[in-house]
This record gives C-alpha cells, sequence and structure tokens, in this order.
C-alpha cells in the first residue's frame, strides 16, 4: 500500500508540486457504487460508465463549487463507496464499478498517457468546506480563493477525507481527468431481493490491467443475467480502443525483441 492514497500502488512513481499539495502519479483503483434500478438493464458498461461523469444540475452533489465543470465521484475502496452511497440512499441493490487509470495498464486502449495529477485536498481541509456545502453555509474569503486555485490548477481529480467511512478517501474527478479512466469490473448486486442476486463483467483482467474490449458491450439483464450488444463491436469507441491497443501490443513485442536482443549481445 501506498503511503499517499489507500488504492494507489507502493511502488509508483511519485512527482510532488513545489508548492501546492499536487502529486504526478498512476497506478490507481478506483470505486463508485450507485443505486441500481430498472432503467440500467440493457445498457452497455459502456454507458454505465459515460453516465459517470455527471452533468452541472441540482442534484450533482457539488457541481456548484465548480462552475462549467463536469464531476464524477469515486473512491478509494468499495466499503467507502458504499458508505458514501448510503449515506444518501437506503438501498441494498447496488451497482459498483472498479476503475483504474488507462496508462497504467501494459496495453492502454486510451489516447491519454500522462499521469493523473490530484490534488490532495486533505492537506487543505478540504472536507469541511464540503461540510459547508452541505449544510448551505457561507465560505470565507479564504476558502473560495483555495476553490478559485483548485480550478486554475486544472487537475484530474481532487481528493478529500470521507467523513462517512473512517480512513477513506474519496475522489471528485473532473472531466479532464475522467477521460484517462478505463474500467476494470462492473458487478451487480440485488441486495433487496428476497433471495439476493450477483453478477459481474470484467473489462481488465490481472495484474497488468490486461484488457478485455468485449466487457464494455456486455450489459446486466433481469435476474442478474448478462448480454451482449454486439452492435457494440461497430461503435466508433471500440474502433479506437482496439486501434490503441492493437499499438500497445506492437510497441511491447518491440520491447521484448529488443530486450532479447541486448540480452544475446551480453553473452
Amino acid at each position: 500500500m501506498s503511503d499517499i492514497f489507500p488504492n494507489h500502488s507502493y511502488s509508483s512513481l511519485v512527482e510532488h508540486h513545489k508548492h501546492l499539495p499536487i502529486v504526478r502519479t498512476d497506478e490507481f483503483d478506483f470505486f463508485r457504487c450507485v443505486a441500481f434500478d430498472d432503467s440500467f438493464y440493457g445498457k452497455t458498461v459502456s454507458e454505465l460508465h459515460k453516465g459517470n461523469l455527471r452533468e452541472k444540475k441540482f442534484d450533482n452533489r457539488y457541481s456548484e463549487l465548480f462552475p462549467y465543470q463536469k464531476v464524477s465521484y469515486w473512491s478509494d475502496s468499495p466499503e467507502t463507496a458504499r458508505a458514501e452511497l448510503k449515506a444518501r440512499i437506503h438501498t441494498n441493490n447496488l451497482l459498483t464499478f472498479r476503475a483504474y487509470d488507462d496508462a497504467t495498464s501494459t496495453f492502454p486502449t486510451l489516447p491519454v498517457d500522462e499521469p493523473l495529477i490530484i490534488i490532495d485536498g486533505r492537506e487543505l481541509g478540504f472536507h469541511e468546506i464540503l461540510y459547508k456545502f452541505d449544510h448551505d453555509a457561507g465560505f470565507s474569503n479564504e476558502e473560495l480563493k483555495l476553490i478559485y486555485g483548485i480550478l486554475k490548477a486544472r487537475p484530474d481529480c481532487l481528493a478529500y477525507t470521507s467523513k462517512r467511512h473512517r480512513g477513506g478517501v474519496n475522489f471528485m474527478f473532473f472531466e479532464k481527468g475522467f477521460r484517462k479512466l478505463a474500467v476494470r469490473q462492473v458487478r451487480l448486486r440485488l441486495g433487496d431481493n428476497r433471495y439476493p442476486l450477483a453478477a459481474q463483467i470484467d473489462c481488465a483482467t490481472g495484474c497488468d490491467y490486461a484488457p478485455y474490449l468485449d466487457g464494455y458491450g456486455e450489459f446486466f439483464a433481469p435476474k442478474a443475467r448478462i448480454g451482449f450488444d454486439r452492435q457494440y463491436l461497430q461503435s466508433c469507441e471500440y474502433d479506437m480502443r482496439s486501434r490503441i491497443l492493437d499499438n500497445s501490443y506492437e510497441r511491447y513485442a518491440r520491447a521484448m525483441r529488443e530486450q532479447e536482443r541486448r540480452k544475446a549481445k551480453r553473452y
């Protein structure tokens, strides 16, 4: 476990900003838990994941803090994500997303290769600003300057202390950072049923986050069954991911050949 964030790889290189609590690094797992309802049936993982980037509107908790920004809320663990949801909605029908920064993968599928840029709002006490916002309390001039400074820094996301799960960390992603996330897994649990049901769709596997692109075209059907929408194979997203993945394979193969060449030269 990293000494920076609980969901961060301990072996990953970290670059620190000179003046602000900003880090540039990679190798994360992020979790998001949402209440499942019947309208989600038939929607592909690709569609469901896109819905995690929320428009600015009255029911999007903290979007008013950052004008003109779409935001997405993630956590460091399934436990933190569930605690955040259940503080607002009492349900056991849950959809839990597990995502990662795509550049982490040995075989990326997105056109972004820079590490995540994260403002550590824990050092700034940002959870207190969110508490004030939740309770319609006013902000001091210093707090308003802090909010403006965060926007000016253009981070990918903002980390802040969870008040719902002890030791937990939440991450508020802006659209720029959200575009760096790839789905690893989506889990469905229908816990409000008399006989609970569960199902899981994988989009990446193994410690290297090896992509399974067809997973983005899979969907949940009633009784926790899994279906596949073949039209996804004709989508622009699938074409883009496939081309980038093929290039990733080629780069990896070239690197392996070069490694073997150097090894043979030494001996």
